[in-house]
């Protein structure tokens, strides 16, 4: 997801005014994203002109709100804050799967894949993860098993095309795998995919790409809340003791949008190092790797 942001701009050396921090802002901003959920709820959230403008201010809000008070904005919600969070992830998949019909579906597929409105916002994150990796003198990823990958895979996209990255896509839905499978086709990027449910045992040809594995990608929306979270990373140390983890994640008033993962919720890794972007990249990064 990606947003325009405003700064504003202040005579040099002159401060800004101060802002109480449930003031007036707080409030605002508060009452806007309960509405927006209210107006979520009144629609199917397929994607249309209401319904993208609607997600499009619920992420500008959650990635830039007014400095000081987010976390009063956050008491004030947190009534909302699950429905919001339910909000977004079905928008996303039925989003993803809309474009990813009108991907396969162009006369010209990587030219439609360019009309995606986030498209920037994939590529902003995947830069963001390289440049964490290179920050603790790791390189880009030989191969890459992306877990949660969706109807249009373009985090494992991005890492094949820019990065000759060997990708494995993994989701559950045998549906959103197929949309994936079709839109790598279509754009010409060679990408394999495997559908599974993380919430059980790993099966043994998940585990073999594992193992084979230097990334593994964990996808923000992968393991409903942290029990499952904790779970499931704990299996993929076990299978893949050797490769790095990425588990993505979100901080302030992105975590209405997307869950948020601390290092104590994943205790079978060791994380050493977390990202949080203020720029419009929604999500937050844990890099880690199983715990010695």
């Amino acid at each position: 997801m990606t947003t325009q942001s405003h700064r504003p701009l202040t005579a040099p050396d002159f401060p800004a005014p101060r802002r109480h921090p449930d003031g007036p802002d707080a409030t605002r901003t508060a009452d806007r994203l309960v509405a927006l959920r209210h107006r979520l709820e009144r629609t199917d959230l397929r994607p249309g002109e209401v319904v993208d403008a609607a997600f499009g201010e619920l992420v500008g809000l959650c990635c830039h709100p007014p400095a000081g008070c987010t976390e009063q904005v956050l008491e004030r919600v947190a009534p909302h804050a699950g429905a919001l969070r339910a909000l977004a992830s079905t928008g996303e998949g039925l989003m993803e799967t809309h474009w990813a019909e009108r991907i396969t579906g162009a006369a010209d597929p990587a030219a439609e894949l360019v009309r995606f409105p986030y498209l920037g916002n994939y590529h902003d994150l995947v830069r963001l993860e390289i440049a964490a990796l290179a920050a603790l003198g790791l390189p880009a990823p030989r191969r890459a098993v992306v877990l949660g990958s969706g109807p249009l895979p373009l985090t494992g996209l991005v890492l094949a095309d820019r990065f000759g990255t060997d990708v494995l896509h993994v989701d559950r839905d045998a549906a959103a795998a197929a949309a994936g499978d079709a839109v790598a086709a279509a754009v010409d990027i060679p990408a394999r995919s495997l559908v599974t449910d993380l919430d059980g045992p790993l099966p043994p040809d998940l585990t073999t790409e594992l193992r084979h594995a230097d990334l593994v990608l964990v996808g923000a929306l992968v393991g409903t809340d942290t029990v499952a979270k904790d779970a499931i990373t704990a299996r993929l140390a076990a299978a893949a003791p050797d490769a790095v983890l990425l588990v993505r994640s979100a901080a302030g008033l992105r975590t209405l949008l997307y869950p948020l993962v601390t290092p104590a919720d994943l205790p079978a890794l060791d994380v050493l190092l977390e990202v949080h972007p203020r720029t419009d990249v929604v999500n937050s990064v844990l890099v880690a790797r199983a715990r010695r």
